[in-house]
């Protein structure tokens, strides 16, 4: 099996882009990133993929935080149904953290449905992920969530 995790910045393979598109559908469904907002983020965020097998398994995303340069926002991480559970997400999420350092990130926030507990172990126990704030309803109502952070 041959893994490769590079940053994305292409925004003109248009085949790569629907297969992103569609695993970020399969696993947000609604709340997904689409076409167009993927192309922005391309242009002016982060974006990391992982390959397996020459295959795209997953992506992350970062935001820098306006208000303060030396803070990041994960946006999202995804990883296709057909990779989950196989520790392609934390080989992702490791590499990323460790290169979105070279921008002068030494912080990185991110948003979680408090519920989700597969997911906050996952940021807390393997990357050192504290939890900051409770969000009540911030995408709507009965949509709360939790932010968490690292200092990187």
């Amino acid at each position: 099996m041959v893994v490769e995790i590079k940053q994305l910045t292409d925004h003109t393979d248009q085949a790569l882009l629907k297969q992103v598109v569609a695993i970020e559908r399969d696993a947000f469904g609604e709340g997904a990133l689409n076409y167009w907002g993927l192309v922005q983020m391309l242009h002016y965020g982060l974006v990391y993929i992982i390959y397996v097998n020459s295959n795209p398994a997953g992506l992350v995303y970062y935001m820098r935080e306006m208000s303060k340069a030396d803070s990041a926002y994960l946006y999202s991480l995804v990883i296709a149904d057909e990779y989950r559970n196989r520790g392609f997400g934390s080989q992702l999420l490791d590499y990323s953290l460790t290169d979105v350092e070279k921008y002068g990130i030494k912080r990185v926030g991110l948003t979680v449905a408090p519920d989700h507990e597969q997911a906050i172990y996952f940021y807390q126990n393997k990357f050192g992920f504290r939890k900051k704030e409770f969000r009540k309803n911030e995408y709507g109502p009965g949509e709360d969530r939790l932010v968490l952070e690292v200092d990187l």
